[in-house]
């Protein structure tokens, strides 16, 4: 890392002095900390406040409120009676793997003669394609019934097949020309009458089934509301309104789900264990189910994860798991490879510093390249074309940050583009391989005009600032009431100042992560960094403000530990040669003995003897490198030992004490 340079802007939640926390939230068992993250977010009436803590599936709104909804319940049971073939038509991703098993679980439950297809990412792209369509009406197929996709097929769809009706269910946004079909099932077309805009499309299906389960059996349908949380959260939409109901009550569902498919995802995934009795955190979901769903849209064929969700079998699922954490693991290692070769590249053509960057490679796998780009823009806050080059025709993915719009950007090349679609934050295109320098010469320029260098430092938003002392478990077991988290729900940073770093070091089996021990107001706490590779965010010694995520960590017990987001040096002069005398005088008494724990002689000197936590800690790292106190571990805890110098110390030789001295003079022996 680069200690000199701004990696983050931290934006941290101002609040009045005196603000007043109203009493409702008191009245509700809201902690003061966490009723003022609740009206950061909006909830700040007693009304808003109970959707929040208790709305569940009761509260979900009349499916027959969505436009279409009518038509496309009619229809549907109409071919289920008359056993008409059905086809359910969905997309590779998890969103559209969900969806799809979604509806034909809801459909054979019901008794309809009902199969799917997914198109393959590399070979058909994304949505309907006509030799799909024609296809499937060859197959015998009256009734085709879209999920996360068709919205934008007006055209293809007026040309299918007689003797094919088509329903169309999607939560994309609507173009001005919409599908001519039986119905079209989209909460953001216009005179949709459906409250809650904001569904994934697994959402969107899962609406349709509750409508054919009143229509038909006149009760509401809550069979696969665990596919709909998997999708939901995958898909990056918003965990609010309906879309937290969804996931909140199908994540209750998750131990003791019904659905073999994934209960032994779940299990082969490790985040079910013998012994779960529950699964609360969305980013459980986001980072252990739904890449090895999406894995299989990637590299290998999305009906493998609709097998696997829709089998009855409880061998077969146990098999189609185990495969999925295999492709997973491929992907893992494709993914590494193209990133590496990408980053290779960059260095190649000199645009590591480009204020759009536009990387190509022979032949790079097209199912991981917008992971790919989303890692690059994860180093450089950048817009970040990443393209694969095959038979002389260039296959690209993009990601961008919010001052980028980078569909407009697309749009501004169109002219040298073979084709492209998407929207702000991401996008896809294809472009003749001669035509990539041309992109990227003209990206960086059009870059370079909406662009600023402050645009370009991502932004952390920081609920406010703690010292460690607030930091309690209490606190954080607190927090546990606002999951789960995601999209307009984010888990909530917190930023902490003045604080000492006892020790620093990397850890992990690579030596990725980064670890390092801070004092403060409370004594000792743990502070993690992931993924930071061969980085220093800080050294021992540092004084720093830093921006964290806390959490319980369970070793011997509950302790508190530091996520940490970003970490800023602070200057200090704080040392002098009589504040270190007293603390070596009063640290012997405490040590005469024995050894003690680490953090048991933090508290100690705190409460007994009155010493300022950060200062306090300089101190005792001083008398570390002077070797006159040394540090040891024992059963996974930090000790301190005295030791006996029969040398003059000079304090000079300490690179603390040089870096934290007051610049009076004195005696540094």
């Amino acid at each position: 890392m680069n200690r000199d340079k701004q990696k983050y802007k931290w934006h941290i939640k101002i609040h009045r002095e005196g603000e007043e926390i109203p009493s409702f939230f008191a009245s509700h068992g809201i902690p003061e900390e966490l009723a003022r993250i609740l009206m950061h977010r909006g909830i700040d009436s007693e009304e808003k406040l109970s959707h929040f803590l208790y709305d569940n599936l009761d509260h979900l709104s009349d499916p027959f409120l969505m436009k279409g909804m009518d038509k496309a319940v009619s229809r549907i049971l109409q071919a289920i009676d008359q056993h008409e073939k059905i086809v359910v038509y969905g997309d590779y991703d998890v969103d559209g793997i969900t969806s799809t098993s979604i509806m034909m679980r809801c459909l054979s439950s019901l008794g309809a003669d009902v199969g799917y297809y997914i198109p393959q990412r590399e070979k058909e792209g994304y949505g309907l394609n006509r030799e799909a369509v024609n296809h499937l009406a060859e197959e015998g197929y009256h009734l085709l019934i879209t999920v996360d996709c068709g919205i934008s097929s007006a055209a293809l769809i007026s040309e299918a097949p007689k003797g094919l009706d088509i329903i169309v269910t999607d939560h994309h946004t609507p173009p001005e020309l919409l599908p001519s079909c039986v119905a079209v099932l989209n909460p953001h077309q216009k005179d949709c009458h459906y409250p809650y805009k904001e569904l994934a499309g697994c959402g969107v299906a899962y609406t349709l089934c509750r409508g054919l389960y009143m229509k038909r059996l006149g009760r509401d349908y809550d069979g696969t509301v665990e596919l709909a949380a998997l999708g939901t959260i995958a898909d990056v939409v918003s965990l609010t309104g309906e879309n937290r109901i969804h996931v909140k009550e199908g994540m209750k569902r998750f131990i003791h789900t019904p659905i073999k498919g994934l209960a032994a995802l779940l299990k082969a995934s490790g985040i079910v264990h013998d012994d779960t009795t529950e699964i609360r955190r969305a980013d459980q979901v986001s980072f252990g189910l739904a890449p090895r769903l999406n894995a299989a849209g990637r590299i290998a064929r999305a009906s493998e994860g609709v097998r696997l969700m829709t089998t009855e079998s409880a061998e077969e699922a146990e098999r189609l798991a185990q495969k999925l954490c295999e492709i997973n693991t491929m992907r893992q290692q494709i993914e590494r490879d193209i990133f590496e070769q990408a980053k290779s590249r960059m260095a190649e053509l000199g645009i590591e510093n480009d204020m759009a960057v536009v990387v190509d490679g022979k032949d790079w796998h097209p199912g991981v390249i917008g992971i790919v780009a989303s890692r690059i823009l994860e180093s450089c806050h950048r817009p970040v074309f990443v393209i694969t080059v095959r038979d002389g025709i260039g296959k690209g993915s993009c990601r961008s940050i919010p001052a980028f719009n980078i569909y407009k950007a697309l749009s501004a090349q169109s002219d040298i583009l073979l084709q492209f679609g998407g929207h702000k934050m991401a996008a896809g295109f294809s472009i003749a391989e001669e035509k990539i320098p041309e992109l990227r010469r003209r990206m960086n320029r059009y870059a370079a005009s909406v662009l600023t260098e402050e645009d370009c430092i991502p932004v952390l938003d920081v609920e406010e600032e703690l010292s460690l002392k607030d930091v309690s478990l209490d606190f954080i077991h607190s927090l546990d009431l606002l999951e789960p988290c995601g999209a307009d729900n984010p888990k909530p940073l917190f930023a902490m100042n003045h604080a000492f770093v006892e020790t620093a070091r990397h850890m992990g089996a690579d030596g990725r992560h980064f670890k390092c021990q801070i004092s403060g107001d409370s004594g000792l706490v743990d502070a993690i960094f992931w993924g930071v590779g061969e980085e220093n965010p800080c050294q021992a010694g540092d004084v720093v403000d830093l921006v964290f995520e806390p959490e319980v960590h369970e070793w011997y017990g509950e302790h508190v530990q530091l996520i940490g987001r970003d970490i800023r040096q602070e200057e200090a002069c704080l040392l002098d040669r009589d504040y270190l005398v007293d603390v070596y005088r009063k640290l012997s008494l405490i040590l005469r003995t024995m050894a003690k724990p680490v953090r048991e002689v933090h508290y100690l000197m705190r409460k007994k003897y009155g010493f300022e936590p950060v200062k306090l800690g300089m101190a005792l790292a001083v008398f570390e490198e002077l070797e006159i106190l040394s540090r040891f571990s024992r059963n996974g805890e930090d000790f301190y030992q005295k030791r006996l110098v029969a040398r003059k110390l000079d304090l000079l030789t300490s690179s603390i004490y040089r870096k934290h001295r007051t610049q009076e003079g004195g005696h540094d022996e």
